[in-house]
């Protein structure tokens, strides 16, 4: 590919039909990409930045850029390549060309972020050959339901359980926790937190950019940090039906039953799908039998989709190095 014929350019709100077209999105993660549904709520947020490698006037590559924890870290969040031009170097020169002129040359940012599927992604390549190191590693585990059913199920076990020991939590709170060092040694011990697939710092000024209008944060047992559950929810309408990324920190109890029936009040209203895939990311190696039983009981079964888990790795910046 010769690299002059390539031009990387700042993606816009009247671009998406161009960048939806540089790949079909049924195609992407068996039918869970996030981007059509995500992209204009992502596109209007202040630390999230698109770009385009662009051939003439076609969009031939993309690349999602979010700054995070105090604009010290950027992490890749999407990259897609058209299949005409698979294979070519798309993805490095969009990435070298950010190294030298757009968000990672930034004087305050230090480290490069990924996270990337445990069995898809070339980032174990990278971390296996010591150009990143893994700072986090996380399980998934997937389950499936459809609309109507999960409704009933919700309505007798929500009329059931009027009185609820787990509470929402506003960004504010969610800030609190993050500062609280009682807390950050039980739910992130690895001084890190992943949301909706991007990794944070565990530090309080996260917690505005975790939060979202498709973010629902529950939490139960606050007054008691070894035994505290934190549970947080984002949801999409996606090819293959609704999605639910939901991550869970802490201490897995019984009270898991009771987040579940909050983070379902906010959504299944609004619900466009029929099909429910529900993805829950916990720790790794962390037992996820209560969790198994709670969703058992609002008519979830254990389904196999998209990966395994979730591994996190940065590097430094090369040239802030020399």
């Amino acid at each position: 590919m010769n690299s002059s014929l390539i031009r990387c350019q700042r993606v816009t709100k009247e671009d998406y039909e161009k960048v939806m077209a540089i790949y079909p999105s049924s195609e992407i993660a068996y039918g869970g990409d996030y981007l059509p549904d995500y992209f204009h709520m992502l596109i209007d947020m202040p630390n999230n930045e698109m770009y385009a490698a662009v051939i003439e006037d076609k969009f031939v590559g993309f690349t999602l850029m979010t700054t995070v924890d105090d604009g010290e870290s950027v992490v890749t969040r999407a990259v897609r390549v058209s299949k005409e031009y698979a294979g070519q170097g798309i993805a490095g020169i969009m990435l070298k060309w950010m190294n030298k002129g757009e968000p990672l040359y930034r004087p305050e940012v230090i480290w490069h972020r990924i996270a990337g599927n445990r069995i898809h992604s070339p980032l174990l390549q990278l971390i296996n050959k010591g150009k990143y190191n893994k700072t986090s590693e996380h399980d998934y585990r997937y389950y499936d339901t459809h609309k109507g059913p999960l409704q009933i199920k919700y309505s007798v076990i929500g009329q059931a359980n009027q009185s609820l020991k787990a509470e929402y939590i506003d960004v504010n709170l969610l800030g609190q926790v993050l500062a609280s060092p009682d807390h950050k040694q039980f739910l992130f011990p690895e001084d890190e937190i992943v949301v909706d697939q991007v990794p944070y710092s565990a530090i309080q000024s996260n917690a505005h950019l975790m939060v979202t209008e498709r973010t629902t944060v529950v939490v139960s047992d606050l007054n008691c940090p070894q035994r505290t559950l934190l549970s947080i929810s984002n949801v999409r309408e996606a090819s293959i039906g609704m999605m639910i990324n939901f991550n869970v920190y802490g201490s897995l109890s019984e009270n898991i039953r009771e987040h579940l029936i909050l983070h379902f009040a906010k959504f299944l209203c609004k619900s466009k799908s029929d099909y429910i895939l529900l993805r829950c990311i916990s720790g790794k190696g962390i037992n996820l039998t209560l969790l198994d039983m709670a969703v058992k009981e609002f008519g979830f079964k254990k389904t196999e989709f998209y990966g395994t888990g979730l591994v996190v790795g940065r590097r430094k910046i090369a040239y802030k190095l020399e």
